[in-house]
Formats: structure tokens, sequence, C-alpha cells
């Protein structure tokens, strides 16, 4: 559009909105913006998103089992962002697998990260999904959870479902 002007911010996130989209050519799109971004910070932060954003499940999957190290948490919005592509309703199917080893590692994200830290997890893990086995994934956890397990973190992650099981009619 003609005399629209847009910011770096407005390009990065075109670019892993087009990534999570899986267009043609959606990693050269992603490492050109990363060449563009000046701020130093926010060109670190693209960095770590880009793996979640990627079209190949693998690299993925490494972004993801990296997440159990407390070290690649340190950046809690970074990851919360990296969590919301990764879970994106796009590619909820694909990220299922997710959810339990999501679930496990939470009682941990409490005891390393910052109070908010553990419903925005579970918030970015859960928001793209929708299916019934989704929703079952979180029940069969609920269901066996020890009994010293902390209330505040069972209250967090039905918090978090409630609009899955809605979505998926439970």
């Amino acid at each position: 559009m003609p005399g629209l002007t847009l910011a770096e911010a407005d390009y990065s996130g075109l670019a892993m909105d087009l990534a999570v989209r899986d267009v043609p050519r959606a990693a050269e799109i992603l490492t050109a913006q990363l060449g563009r971004i000046e701020n130093p910070d926010r060109k670190a932060r693209f960095a770590f998103i880009m793996p979640a954003l990627s079209g190949d499940a693998a690299v993925r999957e490494r972004w993801f089992l990296s997440l159990a190290d407390v070290d690649n948490r340190q950046r809690e919005a970074w990851v919360l962002d990296g969590l919301e592509y990764l879970h994106h309703p796009l590619r909820a199917s694909q990220s299922e697998k997710y959810l339990r080893p999501s679930l496990d590692l939470l009682w941990e994200i409490q005891k390393t990260g910052d109070i908010f830290f553990p419903k925005g997890w579970m918030d970015a893990t859960l928001d793209g999904h929708t299916s019934g086995e989704a929703a079952d994934v979180v029940r069969r956890f609920l269901a066996t959870l020890p009994p010293d397990y902390p209330a505040r973190l069972r209250n967090i992650i039905l918090a978090s479902a409630d609009e899955l099981f809605r979505a998926a009619g439970q």
C-alpha cells in the first residue's frame, strides 16, 4: 500500500506469521529478517524464536527439548513467544506430542522461574489446541498427580485448559 510505513517489529511479525504458515521459502524469509534487525536484543529474541518457527519438525523438537535446561528459559517472555508459535493452531496436531512434557515441566518451571511464568507457560502451551486428544492428555495428567503436587499449579492447569476443554466438548 503506498505510503504505508512498516517498523522493524512489523516486518519481524510478518516474517514469523509467514513461517508458521509454512509459506514457500519461509526459512529464507526468517533469515533475511534476522539480518535486517539492528537492535541487539530484538535480534537475539528473533534468533531464539526462529527454531520454534521452523518448517522442520526436528528443529522444532530440538528447540522444545532445550527448554528442559533452566538456562534456556532465562528470557521467559521469549520462551512464551516461542511456545505460542510451537503450539500455534496451524501446528497443533504436530505439537500435541509436547503437551505431556510441558505439563511434566510445570513444577520445575514454578521452582526456577518468575511467579507468573507457570501461568504463561500453560497458556502458551494450551491456547493453540482444541482437540479431544489434547484435552485427554491434560485430563490424564491431572488424574495422575501425586498428593504433594502444588494446588496452585493444578489450578493453573485447570484455568489454562478451560478453553481447550470447552472446545473439545469436555
